[in-house]
């Protein structure tokens, strides 16, 4: 990280889901088209108008008309302040155009608030509220609210994630993932400062308390980390049937990789993951590792996140490359590379400002007329599912955030921003 707070998440370390602050200075590389947004502005949008700010932009072999239908009639129980930061999921080796529906909710400047006044409020619909798995989503931010509450200060946000694609409810469930202060254990002393997260962040979220075996497994795949490595995602699937807890590293190298997850039981007796790592290190320059902990361990299934550092938004020029390299291993269908390469640019408000990434910065709304605004589309990584004696699976992260140019000279510094 360079100091500015990432999507008003002070985290201090380089890796966040759907992409970084960064100081961008080569204003030439800008190559994705600018479109004119006139209606509406995108000044204090409500989820569902983010949405259909970017609507026509979507690509069809993506995310179907239907699936997008889906998504806003979700996104429009979703009021004003509660995100400007949103996503699709899609399977890259499948034709099925039907996505996963994500959107991020900050720490900062609000929008954990407006989150709370819409859940405790009774604005949600009562399909929702009725729904014990939402209760619990009310009771883990109403704690997160309290000034004094731990986790009001190790829990920078949280990204709800819903499983349009495969279950369009009208009350959907969503997966829950908190973006944490960096946990590790290097002696006794941080296994008591991580409980925090396995006896009052993830048993408000599951509704009972985490299983001495399965708080076990966690704190010590926390413990067997290599040194400089930390968690920095921690989800829950609430949607799902199969209970767990997924975990996300950052700072961990290609090859600790296979070293860590044998410290934990895990096994590849073709060790193809090997190869695929060493594969993927001459395409990609971040490798992200994903795992599920359960009663019996780590599961066989993991996560291989894949994009490339420093975040470049819409201005990385590699993702064609790697793209062109997941349809030859036939992880990603030819019509979706396509599709993928043709989702990325700009919706920007304002013509008379030029859009570039050196002056824009990441903001959660637009407050005044002092801004030029622009919402800006980009791939964010792309996730093999690894799974040994299976076929691997790719899902492809594009994401959607807001950016703001200040137009006068004295504008408060980035750590004030709105």
């Amino acid at each position: 990280m360079n100091g500015i707070n990432e999507y008003g998440f002070e985290t201090g370390f380089e890796s966040f889901p759907f992409g970084e602050m960064r100081d961008f200075r080569n204003r030439n590389a800008f190559i994705s088209e600018t479109i004119q947004l006139r209606k509406p502005s995108l000044k204090n949008l409500t989820a569902v108008q983010y949405l259909s700010s970017v609507e026509s932009n979507i690509p069809d072999e993506l995310i179907s008309a239907q699936n997008f239908t889906e998504m806003k009639k979700l996104a429009s129980h979703f009021s004003r302040g509660v995100t400007s930061f949103f996503g699709f999921e899609s399977r890259l080796n499948s034709p099925d155009a039907r996505a996963d529906y994500l959107f991020a909710v900050s720490a900062q400047k609000g929008e954990r608030e407006a989150l709370l006044d819409l859940i405790t409020s009774g604005k949600l619909p009562e399909t929702f509220l009725n729904q014990p798995e939402w209760q619990r989503v009310g009771n883990f931010v109403t704690e997160w609210a309290k000034p004094k509450s731990i986790l009001n200060n190790k829990v920078f946000g949280i990204w709800f994630e819903f499983d349009t694609a495969n279950s369009p409810s009208d009350a959907p469930v969503p997966c829950v993932f908190m973006h944490t202060a960096p946990l590790h254990i290097d002696n006794s002393e941080d296994v008591q400062k991580c409980t925090w997260l396995t006896r009052i962040a993830l048993p408000l979220l599951t509704g009972q308390p985490l299983s001495q075996t399965v708080e076990q497994h966690v704190l010590e795949a926390i413990q067997r980390l290599p040194e400089g490595v930390s968690v920095f995602q921690v989800g829950t699937m609430l949607s799902r049937t199969t209970a767990g807890v997924r975990l996300v590293f950052n700072r961990m190298q290609p090859v600790q990789i296979m070293p860590y997850l044998k410290t934990l039981g895990w096994s590849d007796n073709n060790d193809r993951l090997s190869s695929l790592l060493e594969e993927l290190e001459h395409y990609v320059t971040r490798i992200i590792l994903h795992i599920n902990i359960g009663e019996k361990g780590v599961d066989q299934k993991i996560g291989i996140e894949c994009s490339f550092y420093p975040d470049l938004y819409n201005l990385e020029t590699k993702w064609p490359v790697f793209l062109n390299y997941l349809v030859k291993k036939g992880l990603c269908l030819p019509e979706k590379k396509t599709a993928l390469l043709h989702f990325s640019g700009v919706e920007q408000q304002d013509m008379n400002h030029d859009f570039d990434l050196k002056s824009y910065i990441t903001v959660m709304r637009i407050p005044d007329n002092n801004f030029s605004s622009a919402l800006v589309r980009y791939i964010s990584h792309i996730k093999l599912v690894y799974k040994p004696n299976h076929p691997t699976e790719a899902k492809v992260y594009s994401g959607v955030r807001l950016f703001g140019f200040p137009h006068k000279l004295t504008w408060e510094s980035p750590e004030g921003i709105y």
